[in-house]
């Protein structure tokens, strides 16, 4: 059964963050967070609006290919989705960033935490869930 929550600022003794440089530096310095994105492009490993936990990366080494990874690329466009490939060039791994189907963003080496699935979402999916029936 789905858990449902309102806009919290902690979930489960983490804390919730939405802006993409907040989440990158509270990783960066060790913190574990919540957070949510809309839409399906990782379905089924996160579904919309569903609140994901993110613990950071230590060691790039620690990414394996499936799983669903917080990354930037260019420094300035951060996202939680799905490491395709991983490959070590000139002693730095890089990772190649999509979607669960066939969408792929490119490569990068900016790979800051590893998102996991937990059955909490969103007030308002219920409520559009509500709307469909």
């Amino acid at each position: 059964m789905k858990r449902i929550v309102n806009q919290p600022k902690e979930i489960d003794g983490f804390r919730v963050v939405q802006d993409g440089f907040e989440m990158m530096k509270a990783l960066v310095t060790g913190e574990t967070i919540m957070h949510w994105e809309s839409g399906n492009s990782m379905f089924p490993i996160l579904m919309s609006e569903e609140y994901c936990k993110i613990r950071p990366v230590t060691d790039p080494n620690e990414v394996n290919v499936g799983d669903a990874v917080f990354c930037s690329f260019r420094g300035q466009y951060f996202m939680v989705h799905r490491c395709i490939d991983k490959v070590e060039r000139d002693d730095t791994i890089w990772f190649k960033i999509g979607t669960t189907g066939s969408m792929i963003y490119g490569w990068t080496n900016e790979v800051y935490g590893i998102a996991e699935s937990t059955n909490i979402f969103q007030e308002r999916l219920e409520e559009e869930e509500k709307e469909a029936s």
